[in-house]
């Protein structure tokens, strides 16, 4: 059986107008079912860079112009400039923000998108000749190289929410480990996070061994700086189906001595079915679980594995399961 585990609590900054302030450019407020759903879970900062500057609600749109190699954020109904600002505050922002973990933003902001934001040629009649971030996300991207980063639409989707959740706990469980200054306990989060490292990369996750292993005598600081840079590195890698098929062949081959051939018929068949995607990734790890609770003498260290992130923030496999859709018809 998996223990139970508990989880750190992220530090996340937000944009304020997804779910908390009508801050947006028109007045309103932006629902981001991600947010709300994490509001329980994490402590949230937030920001909005248009009004944190003195512009107004509702206000005039940015846009971002590129003229004579140069970036400048401009309103383009009036031609007001407000560069130099947004530069100053990003500036100082950056200079107060402490501790973070992770990054929501509103997608196809001038300021605060962090993919395929427009840059124009001009103010008005000009066509779009580049994309980039936006003012105030580039250089947090920039600083926080590697952190979790997402936008609020990508956030509906279930493998990209799935990654970003794993990634944002394994960074606040992470903080809290650098936060101890204790070498037992790096020792003890590589342990939980073995597997799931694995996932990602089976080779960074034995170079993250290695580290851990050949630590003594090592200043804990150098050790947990390096072994920061390899987390990073990590979670640059995405797994797909074929990840998971590796993984789950890894550890039921440490189980194969005490194995029967009823239960080799079940992981073969299982792995069969999800190879030709006839089942979902759940029907895995739910089958792993079993084998890990019936042989496994150390559990607890496939926890992050199978829980990378609190089970209620999981999206519901099948919303529409219940729906009668055969109500009111009848022949």
């Amino acid at each position: 059986m998996i223990p139970q585990i508990s989880f750190s609590r992220p530090v996340v900054l937000v944009s304020r107008c997804l779910e908390f302030e009508k801050v947006r450019y028109d007045g309103q407020v932006i629902h981001c079912q991600a947010v709300r759903d994490l509001e329980s879970f994490v402590d949230f900062i937030k920001v909005c860079p248009e009004v944190d500057i003195g512009l107004g609600v509702p206000r005039d749109t940015l846009r971002i112009v590129k003229t004579k190699g140069e970036y400048r954020l401009v309103q383009p109904k009036t031609g007001n400039d407000v560069t130099e600002k947004m530069d100053e505050f990003t500036d100082s922002f950056l200079e107060e923000l402490s501790e973070v973990d992770g990054f929501i933003f509103k997608s196809k902001s001038p300021t605060i998108g962090i993919r395929d934001i427009k840059v124009y040629s001009g103010l008005s009649n000009a066509g779009v000749i580049e994309r980039g971030s936006g003012f105030f996300a580039d250089k947090l991207l920039k600083r926080y190289s590697g952190y979790p980063f997402e936008e609020d639409d990508r956030l509906r989707n279930m493998r990209i929410r799935h990654d970003f959740l794993t990634r944002l706990f394994a960074f606040a469980d992470f903080r809290e480990t650098l936060g101890s200054g204790n070498m037992e306990q790096l020792v003890e989060y590589n342990r939980r996070y073995h597997y799931l490292f694995m996932l990602y990369s089976q080779s960074l996750a034995n170079k993250m061994n290695s580290l851990i292993k050949g630590s003594e005598g090592v200043a804990f600081k150098e050790v947990s700086w390096e072994y920061f840079s390899l987390l990073k590195e990590v979670f640059s890698n995405h797994p797909f189906s074929k990840s998971y098929v590796n993984m789950a062949q890894n550890i039921y081959s440490g189980f194969k001595e005490q194995a029967t051939a009823e239960d080799d018929f079940l992981f073969n068949d299982v792995i069969n079915l999800y190879s030709h995607n006839l089942v979902g990734v759940g029907a895995v790890l739910e089958m792993l679980k079993f084998f890990v609770g019936k042989f496994a003498s150390e559990a607890s260290a496939y926890s992050r594995f199978f829980e990378p992130y609190p089970a209620e923030l999981k999206m519901e496999v099948d919303p529409g399961r219940d729906k009668d859709y055969w109500e009111h018809f009848h022949f």
